[in-house]
């Protein structure tokens, strides 16, 4: 049975959880972040359309987001968007991109000029293309959680580690230290793999920042480590 760990914030930990559960594996859950709601207030001016980049946004917005349920709600992931969905928008769009940037993008082309970024408090700072004008709110923070010094040695002990952010690749290296060479990364996105570093036994990165194509790349780890090959892998 594979040991999977699992380094997300509650609640999207536990429902990971499950799902490893499911799969035949042994979720080891550790989170190195906790989410807390902030205050934010609205734009007076209503813009085009809505962007998520995290599924924390849309549930840690809170009432705020009411007046913009109708908009276009474009998102990074299937996650996201399943979360806006759940959060009450009603035309949510999941572009294939990578990243916020490229999420920009996409909307820039959907012919929108305004569009409006419910985030977290540390942010990639994605400058939007010509013509379309970017406002960000803050609806959220994610303080790091100090693992124990038990913690520590459980998550050392997992076979396949799941990184979900570049945030996360850099505390999760940091917390492993030098442990991390006998444990596989698996990174949602490129940008979270090379936070993450060197020193892993191998590493893989999903196909498309969604948890399944997160899962084929942990799969394909443990597949590489049962013929006992040496993967490192970017893409």
């Amino acid at each position: 049975m594979t040991r999977v760990l699992i380094t997300r914030p509650h609640p999207g930990a536990g429902e990971t959880a499950a799902r490893i559960l499911a799969l035949g594996h042994e979720p080891v859950v550790a989170p190195l972040f906790e989410i807390t709601a902030r205050q934010w207030a609205a734009p007076a001016a209503m813009p085009d359309a809505v962007m998520f980049t995290s599924a924390a946004a849309p549930r840690e917005g809170g009432p705020a987001m009411a007046s913009f349920l109708a908009l276009p709600c474009f998102c990074v992931g299937a996650r996201t968007a399943a979360a806006a969905r759940l959060a009450g928008f009603t035309d949510v769009r999941a572009p294939d991109v990578d990243d916020g940037g490229a999420l920009l993008a996409a909307i820039a082309a959907a012919g929108k000029v305004s569009v409006l970024h419910l985030c977290g408090l540390e942010i990639a700072g994605y400058a939007p293309p010509p013509g379309l004008r970017l406002d960000r709110r803050v609806v959220y923070g994610a303080s790091l959680h100090g693992w124990t010094d038990e913690e520590r040695e459980t998550a050392r002990g997992a076979d396949v580690a799941l990184v979900y952010s570049p945030r996360g690749g850099e505390a999760l290296a940091a917390a492993l230290g030098a442990g991390r060479s006998n444990v596989r990364l698996a990174a949602i996105s490129r940008n979270a793999a090379s936070a993450a570093g060197d020193g892993w036994a191998a590493r893989a990165v999903a196909a498309r920042p969604e948890e399944d194509a997160l899962f084929a790349a942990a799969k394909l780890l443990c597949e590489k480590q049962a013929d006992k090959a040496p993967l490192t892998r970017t893409g």
